[in-house]
């Protein structure tokens, strides 16, 4: 199977200081891939990288066979919004909006109706269990729910990525275990999701794991394809 994503002798440099070393690494549709490594082992600066939120001081990549050019800011935009879908530790909704509106935003921002919009973050917030609470505002509702409210916001341009940086960082056991559930499902639909974490637990439910050190991909191995 071909490629979705490609990476190609990548760097990237801070400060002089090399936190990514020729990195090559390929990811073809449906996969379900954990980054894991040590603190500052570069894993978040890699899924920066895949997602289209950073530059590569040096390297190639490629989006669905196509090379990244990363001088057209406006292109890089677009293609972040349609083909990706993210997901942070934080999971950064607007206060002031609804539930409902918060997962509208990247799909009117994508030229989508408000009528269209509307209607698919309604299908996405009862998808997640959060039927009835579409009017509600982000403080009403617990940071569990708070972080489904974002993983639905993440799926709401039909992307064919998931990235999702220490997504389970700031829940407890129960919400993590149900993050986990709705990844698993999203893999199991076809859908590829890339997270980087440090819960070595959760590496067991995905079928790929990245082992990152030092800026280096160190190991990384296939797991049974079953376990989600």
């Amino acid at each position: 199977m071909s490629s979705i994503i490609q990476l190609k002798n990548i760097n990237k440099k801070i400060r002089e200081e090399l936190i990514l070393r020729d990195i090559n690494l390929s990811v073809t549709k449906g996969e379900f891939i954990s980054i894991i490594g040590p603190s500052g082992s570069g894993k978040s600066s890699l899924l920066y990288i895949i997602g289209l939120l950073d530059i590569p001081s040096d390297g190639e990549v490629f989006i669905e066979g196509e090379k990244v050019d990363f001088t057209e800011t406006h292109k890089i935009a677009h293609l972040r919004n349609i083909k990706f879908g993210f997901i942070f530790q934080f999971h950064y909704l607007i206060a002031e909006f609804s539930l409902l509106e918060n997962v509208m935003v990247p799909m009117l921002k994508a030229g989508r109706t408000k009528e269209e919009s509307k209607e698919r973050a309604y299908l996405l917030l009862q998808k997640l269990g959060l039927k009835g609470k579409e009017k509600r505002k982000p403080f009403q509702i617990s940071g569990g729910e708070q972080q489904r409210v974002a993983i639905a916001r993440a799926l709401a341009n039909e992307p064919i990525v998931i990235i999702a940086d220490e997504p389970t960082g700031n829940l407890d056991s129960k919400n993590t275990a149900i993050v986990m559930d709705i990844f698993c499902n999203l893999h199991l639909e076809g859908k590829t999701v890339i997270m980087v974490t440090h819960e070595i637990e959760l590496t067991e439910r995905t079928e790929r794991i990245v082992k990152m050190l030092d800026g280096n991909i160190i190991e990384d191995i296939e797991l049974d394809k079953k376990k989600c």
